[in-house]
């Protein structure tokens, strides 16, 4: 059912599937700086900075070097590379509740912030997104509830109580979804609106080891909240 109705949601706006970045993209350097330049602020305020993060840090900076090479290497690792080294996990206490923190391979990282700078421009030039999803460019939020109280307010008999009627607004949330979600839906879901070689690059992703401490799982389910792209 949920396939189904996202078929039939993609002919209904006329989408256009994502293609995979071409070898002489226009936009390809301006993208990988907007990348590089997310990684680089987590870096902004730290004084101190361990091994890891001392080699992710220069990854960053040879990209800012050599835009070409880093490119190339990007959507080598697109195309090809379906086996992903494994993801640590901590967690950061804050009493009332802990926060995962994955720690991704600097190499991978750099190529997944790539891939969502990517994917987020694509999307938004083809308008996969309606203007009622928020935040959005299109369309200010006030605008929006006010369109949503008209359009409630326009409907035949809305309130008219005369026989103990009411009028109920329903709220929910998916993010459980996305949590839960089985990876091969993901991978067709995905099909549908972007290249099958970023499809796959994708849900390989999330199917990788994570570890914790000494002990290891490797995700056959759900989208894993690290990822630069998720």
């Amino acid at each position: 059912a949920i396939y189904t109705t996202m078929v039939h949601w993609l002919e209904s706006r006329k989408f256009s599937p994502i293609p995979f970045p071409p070898l002489s993209y226009k936009h390809d350097t301006k993208l990988l700086i907007l990348a590089l330049e997310r990684l680089k602020e987590s870096y902004s305020v730290a004084s101190r900075l361990n091994q890891t993060q001392r080699e992710e840090l220069g990854l960053i900076e040879q990209a800012y070097d050599n835009p070409h090479e880093a490119l190339s290497r990007i959507k080598r690792h697109l195309l090809t590379q379906r086996a992903f080294k494994e993801v640590t996990i901590e967690f950061m206490d804050l009493y009332s509740h802990l926060v995962p923190v994955y720690d991704v391979e600097p190499l991978e990282k750099i190529t997944d912030a790539y891939l969502d700078q990517y994917l987020w421009y694509e999307s938004d030039k083809r308008h996969l997104l309606p203007n009622w999803v928020k935040p959005a460019d299109t369309e200010p939020a006030p605008l929006l509830v006010y369109k949503w109280c008209l359009g409630i307010n326009n409907l035949a008999d809305i309130w008219d109580t005369s026989k103990g009627e009411c009028v109920v607004c329903v709220e929910t949330q998916y993010t459980k979804m996305y949590e839960k979600v089985d990876l091969t839906l993901l991978n067709r879901l995905l099909r549908l609106i972007l290249d099958h070689n970023i499809a796959d690059y994708m849900t390989s992703k999330n199917n990788v080891n994570i570890t914790f401490k000494d002990m290891n799982h490797t995700n056959s389910y759900g989208i894993i909240r690290g990822l630069q792209f998720a």
